[in-house]
């Protein structure tokens, strides 16, 4: 596997960003430019990273909600989910990532409806439209798990994937974010064990991270830096190392880049 994260902070250039990169110890990053970007820059960055031997996990296309409530925002979204899918094709990123979108107000958040079988169908379509729209052959269009949307579990990816149906969407598996009940939490290796027994060949890229339950009423799940919580790492990096050799692994959601790198040293120090 390939151990990363993010470079904090404005881009400032290819050579800046690779040199942070390599600092941290980071084999696999996101991409920080979108596809507005400079295609000179973009190039440069792609050669950087390619020199380096550090591998695009993932494009973003994060803040779009392509099941918006909204009609010109569902359309709007789903025209920069396709230019980014595009620009992961381009750079030979493992994946394009978003969620799956939502139909309350928030482009990310929880809503009533949520589990529906109108919902799921929404998502489906909206899916097939994006990938079908730039049909990759070096990338994967994948959404995000998440608590309080699908994909929301194994079973509901693996539904997903066979709804959908294209070669060119595939899962990218956030464990921590499914850890929604005490449940979950006390039991999470034998749910990570679920996620790579039921989705390991359709798996692109991955976040790890940690969560520690709280005391407080009712249920206060909050994610932590990686070893000061309750999540079983050891059980997702052995599951993950099992995969392609080049699988991304990426730390996500700090902000400082000193916990970063400190991040991939003590990940690294639990597969020696």
């Amino acid at each position: 596997m390939r151990l990363g994260g993010s470079v904090v902070g404005p881009y400032q250039g290819a050579d800046a960003f690779v040199e942070t990169a390599r600092q941290c110890g980071f084999r696999a990053v996101t991409f920080p430019l979108g596809y507005q970007a400079d295609q000179g820059e973009i190039d440069r960055l792609v050669r950087a990273l390619r020199d380096a031997d550090i591998r695009i996990a993932e494009v973003g296309a994060w803040n779009n909600n392509p099941l918006s409530p909204d009609a010109e925002e569902r359309r709007r979204a789903a025209g920069v989910c396709i230019k980014q899918l595009e620009l992961a094709e381009y750079t030979g990123a493992a994946c394009c990532v978003n969620v799956a979108g939502s139909r309350s107000p928030r482009w990310d958040g929880p809503s009533a409806d949520a589990f529906t079988e109108a919902v799921f169908d929404e998502i489906v379509q909206s899916v097939q439209r994006i990938v079908d729209a730039v049909k990759p052959a070096r990338t994967f269009y994948s959404l995000e798990t998440m608590p309080w949307m699908v994909p929301h579990s194994a079973d509901s990816y693996a539904a997903l994937l066979r709804a959908v149906d294209r070669p060119g969407f595939a899962a990218h598996l956030d464990t921590v974010n499914l850890i929604s009940s005490p449940e979950r939490y006390f039991n999470n290796a034998a749910l990570t064990n679920e996620c790579f027994d039921k989705l390991g060949p359709f798996i692109k890229s991955i976040h790890i991270k940690d969560i520690l339950l709280d005391t407080r009423l009712t249920v206060h799940l909050d994610e932590c830096l990686v070893g000061k919580g309750g999540y079983d790492l050891p059980a997702l990096l052995r599951r993950a190392g099992e995969l392609d050799a080049d699988i991304p692994v990426l730390v996500e959601h700090i902000d400082n880049q000193r916990d970063y790198a400190d991040s991939v040293v003590y990940l690294n120090s639990l597969l020696a």
